[in-house]
């Protein structure tokens, strides 16, 4: 039994030899195999090369495509590049150069409007008397008032305002037809700065057959047909020292027949400047200090190269600053207390710029 035993032992021993070496070969196989697993994983974790290759493979196209308009730019970069810049020297440029020699051709149209700054001589000297005079005439609220019946008679600090711009444009007309239109003695006087002077010399307070306002109208008319002529070239108006200071000196005789009946106490007969004389002789002053304020800030810039030559440019422009505050002091109401008295004595403060303005117009004279 023994002996059977000991030999079923042994021949399953046998049997079980193939198992186990088949197990065995398994198990090498699964090492062997799990091994290689490994291996291959490692093998595709470790190149990352091939992941990007298979990508570019697979986007060949839209790659060649995006490198298609790169490549573009790059080539019309280089043409551009290579053939502009000699292109650009050689035909923009002198293309360029036309265009800055073309611009200063039309300048002188662009600057064409500044001509009025040199303007025909004695076009704006005309041109002021003119606006001055008609001002008083058409632009004045009831116009002309020395030869109104009704109104006139409570205006008459405006009356006298009136007659005192009358009569400095009588004295500018005088001398625009005497010596500013002409080059000497021998030259004849302009026939419508004649008959303008001659309207001017009526009466201002003349109602009818004819009155004032129609003559003085006549005469604006003269003045503007004596400027039209001269913006034809068919008058004069010369820019001249002597006639300068012919103009000035006219204006000093003026302003000092103003400038004593504002600081005068009496009358010729003897009796004291009343009241009502003293704002009569306030406003006709005032009359007479703004028509040459107007005028003489016209001669200012017509006659600069003169004044620069008898070095009298301060001169003007401290008559005109003189004439300007006189022609703009406007009191409420006219005083002509004493000099010493708590009120004011209105003639006197304006007597101070029509001296001042003498003064400079003498020293003026002496060059």
């Amino acid at each position: 039994m023994t002996r059977r035993r000991g030999l079923s032992r042994t021949n399953n021993s046998f049997r079980a030899w193939p198992v186990r070496i088949l197990g065995m070969l398994f198990c090498n196989v699964g090492i062997v195999l799990f091994v290689c697993f490994l291996l291959s994983g490692c093998e595709k974790e470790t190149p990352p090369q091939p992941l990007p290759q298979e990508s570019q493979e697979i986007v060949v196209e839209p790659e060649t495509e995006v490198e298609e308009p790169k490549e573009e730019p790059v080539s019309e970069q280089k043409a551009e590049v290579e053939p502009s810049v000699p292109e650009q020297k050689t035909a923009e440029v002198p293309a360029a150069q036309q265009e800055v020699e073309e611009e200063p051709r039309p300048t002188p149209v662009v600057e064409a409007p500044k001509k009025p700054r040199q303007e025909i001589p004695g076009v704006a000297f005309t041109e002021k008397l003119i606006e001055v005079l008609d001002y008083e005439l058409n632009g004045r609220f009831w116009g002309w008032r020395p030869n109104d019946l009704l109104v006139g008679r409570f205006t008459d600090n405006v009356n006298e305002f009136q007659l005192g711009v009358l009569e400095a444009s009588r004295y500018t007309a005088i001398k625009l037809k005497e010596s500013l239109t002409r080059f000497g003695d021998a030259d004849a006087y302009d026939p419508h700065l004649v008959e303008a002077v001659n309207l001017l010399m009526n009466r201002a307070d003349q109602f009818w057959f004819p009155s004032a306002e129609s003559q003085y109208k006549a005469a604006l008319e003269e003045l503007r047909a004596f400027l039209n002529n001269l913006k034809k070239g068919r008058s004069r108006f010369y820019y001249r020292t002597d006639n300068l200071l012919s103009l000035v000196a006219s204006y000093k005789d003026l302003l000092g027949n103003c400038h004593e009946n504002l600081v005068k106490d009496e009358e010729t007969d003897g009796s004291r400047v009343s009241h009502f004389r003293a704002d009569n002789y306030f406003y006709y002053s005032q009359g007479v200090a703004h028509v040459m304020y107007e005028i003489l800030k016209t001669v200012r810039v017509g006659f600069v190269v003169q004044l620069q030559t008898i070095d009298a440019v301060a001169l003007m422009d401290k008559i005109v600053e003189d004439l300007g505050r006189a022609s703009e002091f406007s009191p409420w109401l006219i005083t002509n207390s004493d000099a010493d008295d708590i009120l004011a004595n209105h003639r006197y403060n304006l007597s101070a710029s029509i001296s001042s303005a003498l003064h400079n117009m003498s020293t003026m004279l002496r060059y």
